[in-house]
């Protein structure tokens, strides 16, 4: 009985030091990155850097277009249909917004504030300017 328990404490410790390494040293939105021999500082985006027109010129067949508001909302126009999506957005991270209401994550690229990604459905969009 007392092997069994001190394996079961081992084993218990072993799995909470893992726990808390990945949280220390797990994936996150970071400050900042790493380009060859560079290291570039990430900022924080702004509402500035959200609002406008953003259009989706790698898949060219749905004709999306996502205009994003200084008052945090928006609205998706896609396969000819107007306001087909909307919503508000939030940012959630150093380069991370959130559509409401449906979860959907977009991450803006970390070299160029102009292009960002629908996570889920890796729709790369890019700034209209």
């Amino acid at each position: 009985m007392n092997n069994k328990f001190n394996y079961l404490i081992r084993t218990m410790s072993f799995v909470g030091i893992l726990i808390l390494i990945g949280f220390r040293y797990g994936l996150t939105d970071q400050a900042v990155s790493v380009q060859g021999s560079q290291q570039l500082t990430v900022r924080q985006i702004t509402t500035k850097d959200v609002v406008g027109v953003w259009v989706n010129h790698h898949d060219k067949d749905i004709h999306q277009k996502i205009t994003c508001t200084k008052n945090h909302q928006w609205h998706e126009n896609q396969h000819g249909v107007k306001n087909i999506y909307s919503g508000s957005w939030q940012i959630i991270g150093k380069r991370t917004i959130k559509l409401a209401p449906y979860g959907e994550k977009i991450v803006f690229n970390k070299y160029n504030r102009q292009q960002m990604n629908v996570v889920s459905y890796h729709h790369i969009l890019n700034k209209k300017k």
